[in-house]
């Protein structure tokens, strides 16, 4: 029988059994914690990975839309719909996940389609230059009246709301009839000038997130289950307007235009038979240096209507101490339906008819023949850089609407047109296709000549980036510009909150 002091207390081994679980269950607990932070560190790994090829998209395609060649050989110059070269492009081939691939996507206007099939996704890029320029409007028209007279025929668009977004930009603080100006702000002040985002309209009286951007919140151009708020789905009006732009006044071949209303006229004479003719080049400077008049109205007095001869003749004279009297205003479309009358000499007898010569342009079989090459080569301003205007190539056809007495007859005549316009003509360079295949009435087409370009060096890009068997969606945007072969990025945001919205074409 063991002594008193030789017995063991149990307590001992159950304080060790205690120490030993605790450990176990704290060591459980870091290893668990550890496991899930290495889930969540590589999980944020993908998310890096994804939106790195999301930007590799971005650059990709600033190269491809940057480059005449590639623009031809990777796109087929169609950079708007194209599954081939915008679709599933590989940035990588290894990984678990089967590497790294990006997809430029975009939505356009479904023309026809209503409610959830009003807009149609696609593989390729947004022209920006197919909207309206908010800036370029005031510049080319400072009063207001002709960026409001647009405004007010775009969808959802009311009286006051388009006058105060045109005092938001007018350079006065006149108040116009529905407009808002300062005293409409009482915590700041209206731009009365050019903005730098569409994002600054939201600071407009009566502009909201609602009619600005609609109610495609994730911009995918598809009508998701939160999406229906019981209102007819639209994208807004930011997709009909833009701040961004550049247009170069160059023809389709990238080399400066020639500038009608150049100081020397035997040069500008000799320049401009090379590139539309003899006649035209003849009447052109006799437009410039001798009285004209509207040809719609018939001879008065003792007059006679002259020949190319006669013009050729005179021309001639005239050049050896040439001297303009007028220019070419806004373009030589100006010159159709015109007559000039040729100087007499000096001793010509007092009962001699004056001859009046009227404009090639008169013709207008020779007009259609000849207005492709006359707007891509000539112009009548010097800047080499012009007011950026809306492409009437690529706008939504809400947008062929707005323009100046354009009627659903030339819009509907202008879609079917443009579908079939080869891309490197300098009718789809110059929008001439308008009048010379839509058949567009000449009236309706010197209205908007103004506003109107086939040109655009300015891209709205969409990149999603993915893995190619699952994971993490990346989605950013960017606004470039081309800017002659340097591309440069203007805009950019990352659209990764607003969710994936497009489906990858995963393998």
């Amino acid at each position: 029988m063991r002594s008193h002091s030789q017995r063991r207390p149990g307590y001992v081994l159950v304080a060790v059994l205690m120490i030993i679980v605790v450990l176990s269950l704290v060591a459980y607990r870091f290893a668990d914690a550890m496991a899930g932070e290495q889930q969540v560190a590589f999980r944020a790994g993908e998310a890096a990975q994804a939106k790195a090829f999301a930007i590799s998209g971005i650059h990709y395609a600033m190269g491809v839309l940057a480059d005449p060649a590639s623009m031809s050989n990777v796109c087929n110059d169609d950079p708007y719909d194209n599954y081939g070269a915008f679709a599933n492009i590989p940035v990588s081939n290894d990984g678990p996940r089967g590497g790294g691939r990006f997809a430029i996507v975009s939505v356009a206007e479904n023309e026809g389609g209503a409610s959830s099939d009003k807009y149609i996704q696609r593989y390729g890029v947004t022209d920006e230059a197919g909207k309206i320029n908010l800036n370029t409007m005031m510049r080319i028209d400072s009063s207001g009246e002709a960026l409001r007279a647009m405004l007010i025929l775009l969808p959802n668009m009311s009286e006051d709301v388009a006058d105060a977004i045109t005092d938001w930009l007018d350079s006065d603080d006149d108040q116009r009839a529905s407009g808002a100006e300062s005293a409409a702000y009482p915590n700041y002040r209206p731009r009365n000038g050019p903005i730098n985002t569409l994002d600054e309209l939201l600071l407009v009286r009566g502009v909201t997130t609602a009619n600005l951007y609609g109610n495609d919140r994730n911009r995918n151009g598809v009508q998701d289950a939160d999406e229906a708020d019981g209102n007819d789905f639209s994208r807004g009006w930011s997709d009909y307007l833009t701040v961004y732009g550049h247009e170069l006044n160059v023809d389709s071949t990238g080399q400066p235009r020639l500038y009608i209303n150049d100081a020397d006229l035997a040069t500008t004479h000799k320049n401009l038979a090379a590139i539309v003719g003899q006649d035209l080049a003849d009447y052109t400077i006799a437009y410039r240096m001798y009285s004209q008049s509207s040809s719609l109205t018939a001879p008065s007095g003792n007059t006679r209507t002259g020949t190319a001869a006669d013009l050729r003749a005179a021309v001639e004279a005239s050049l050896a101490n040439p001297r303009a009297r007028r220019q070419v205003r806004n373009s030589m479309l100006v010159m159709a339906n015109t007559r000039v009358t040729l100087p007499r000499a000096s001793n010509a007898p007092q009962n001699q008819p004056d001859v009046v010569v009227n404009c090639p342009l008169n013709d207008a079989t020779y007009l259609k023949s000849v207005l492709p090459t006359l707007m891509d080569k000539v112009t009548a301003k010097s800047n080499y850089e012009l007011n950026p205007r809306i492409n009437v190539n690529t706008c939504p056809p809400t947008l062929l609407r707005v323009l100046p007495g354009v009627t659903e007859e030339d819009v509907a005549a202008s879609v079917a047109a443009r579908v079939n316009l080869d891309p490197l003509s300098p009718e789809y360079r110059t929008g001439a296709w308008l009048h010379t295949q839509a058949g567009m009435r000449l009236e309706i087409f010197k209205a908007i000549e103004t506003y109107i370009t086939g040109y655009t060096q300015m891209y709205r890009i969409q990149s999603i980036g993915y893995f190619a068997r699952g994971g993490p969606v990346a989605r950013v945007e960017a606004v470039i510009d081309t800017n002659g072969g340097q591309p440069r990025i203007v805009y950019y945001r990352d659209l990764t909150e607003l969710g994936g919205g497009f489906a990858p074409p995963r393998e």
